[in-house]
């Protein structure tokens, strides 16, 4: 079997995403790359910003279709900027669920199925696993949670995942909490039939040994985290 070939460092490896998406969404936690938030939005018929996201897109000149939230974190020069580009404001003051989970129940009722989700990790890990906890909510939506580094695949239930993973990336499967009958091949450690739990066995920055990499499983909730970029070889000279 033939390892997938390396690809240059300062190229992001979106193996992972599909060609198009129902709708893109940029929170405000921490930034990501230009390059990168670029590539997703070209493969988004939607772009929806929550709250602070929209100072994030008004960076980078990414005009925000909607923009969700309390808006309590939104700049006024982006909120303002955004409104004069045609951008509709659907303000959401409850506080019983956060700016995430608003999102994603906002791109359901616009009957999105497929969803992008770039800048919600940053230093608040509260946050982050409030994030994870409600996109693995979501039985009808296909989530990727991506950051400058991972590219993250919410599974549950019954699910089946086939990709190219290149060489020198890795992959990482962890039962969020638990996940039955998970099946691992094409890497460097494979399994079968395993429970995945995060108390438990797991497989963290797994390999690619071939050309297709696939994963199963058959009940409860996982997460997949891939790396966007190769790992960076360090040789020491004398």
């Amino acid at each position: 079997m033939s390892v997938t070939k390396e690809m240059p460092v300062s190229t992001y490896w979106l193996g992972a995403l599909a060609p198009a998406y129902d709708a893109m969404i940029v929170a405000g936690g921490a930034p990501v790359r230009r390059s990168l938030l670029n590539q997703c939005a070209r493969r988004a018929r939607v772009i929806v910003a929550l709250d602070g996201g929209a100072d994030l897109l008004h960076r980078a000149r990414l005009v925000p279709r909607h923009v969700v939230g309390d808006l309590d974190s939104i700049s006024d020069s982006a909120l303002t900027w955004a409104k004069r580009r045609g951008a509709s404001v659907h303000r959401r003051t409850s506080q019983d669920e956060p700016d995430f989970a608003k999102g994603l129940a906002f791109c359901r009722h616009l009957g999105c199925r497929r969803v992008l989700v770039l800048g919600f990790s940053g230093q608040r890990t509260d946050h982050v696993l409030a994030a994870l906890h409600h996109s693995l909510r979501r039985r009808a939506m296909r989530l990727v949670l991506l950051t400058d580094q991972v590219a993250i695949i919410p599974l549950r239930g019954r699910a089946n995942v086939q990709m190219e993973i290149p060489a020198r990336h890795t992959i990482s499967w962890i039962g969020f909490p638990r996940a039955g009958s998970c099946t691992l091949t094409g890497v460097r450690w494979p399994f079968r039939g395993r429970t995945l739990k995060t108390d438990g066995f797991h497989s963290l920055s797994n390999q690619p040994a071939a050309n297709k990499v696939t994963l199963s499983q058959k009940s409860g909730a996982s997460l997949v985290v891939m790396s966007l970029r190769p790992e960076v070889v360090r040789r020491v000279g004398i």
